[in-house]
């Protein structure tokens, strides 16, 4: 159910990254992972990408109300967040690179840095 209601979020991360990355036509591997993240706002949970793309020091970086994107360790990547009501939200974290394992690596980096943050505002 979730990776289904998640697809045109994919796609469209995607495509973005087709059309911005640098050497798109190089990549060769897309890696995505799921991120349980400590807050339960859709909103915070793009302010938590946000924090990651900086603490990261993500390149040719943007940042929209959809997704928060750029790149870092050879890899192009976007991070987006999907509220879930009463449960936390869900950060999913998409990279592309020419090679599976630096996308996996990136990635996984990532999503590492969003489970990561500890909210210390209330409400969160």
């Amino acid at each position: 159910m979730i990776g289904s209601a998640l697809a045109p979020f994919a796609a469209l991360a995607l495509l973005h990254g087709a059309m911005f990355a640098p050497n798109a036509s190089a990549a060769a591997a897309l890696y995505f992972e799921k991120a349980v993240v400590k807050t339960k706002s859709e909103a915070t949970c793009m302010r938590f990408a946000r924090d990651v793309a900086r603490n990261q020091h993500f390149t040719n970086g943007h940042a929209s109300g959809a997704e928060v994107a750029g790149e870092v360790g050879g890899a192009y990547v976007a991070i987006t967040c999907v509220g879930r009501g009463a449960q936390p939200a869900l950060a999913v974290v998409m990279s592309v690179a020419p090679d599976f394992a630096v996308a996996r690596r990136v990635g996984q980096q990532v999503a590492n840095g969003m489970k990561a943050i500890v909210c210390i505002d209330q409400p969160c």
